[in-house]
């Protein structure tokens, strides 16, 4: 009953624009051109495209690194060297099905 409470009293908020718009979404983006002009918001997507592709390019130069530090990880919490992986089985449909070529 209580998370009912708080959830009915945010979205009387939400209605009312007492509350702030999410970053990612359209009446933020609106509110933003608003405030700042259409030249700062091409400005800052054009920033943030330049950040993604550079992240990309580090994690792609890093990446053998990466894995190597993922293997050692005393928890293994992400596979590395499946074994299912390396044998390139199918288990979609069945479990340990190989594929055929």
């Amino acid at each position: 009953m209580k998370n009912n409470k708080i959830s009915i009293d945010l979205d009387i908020e939400e209605l009312f624009g007492l509350k702030k718009p999410s970053k990612n979404s359209l009446e933020y983006d609106l509110n933003f051109i608003i405030d700042n002009g259409m030249e700062e918001y091409i400005k800052q997507q054009e920033e943030h495209e330049q950040k993604k592709k550079e992240f990309i390019s580090l994690f792609k130069e890093c990446y053998d690194e990466l894995c190597i530090f993922m293997e050692k990880d005393p928890k293994q919490r992400v596979a590395i060297s499946c074994f299912t992986c390396i044998k390139g089985m199918d288990l979609s449909k069945q479990y340990g099905k190989p594929k055929r070529k």
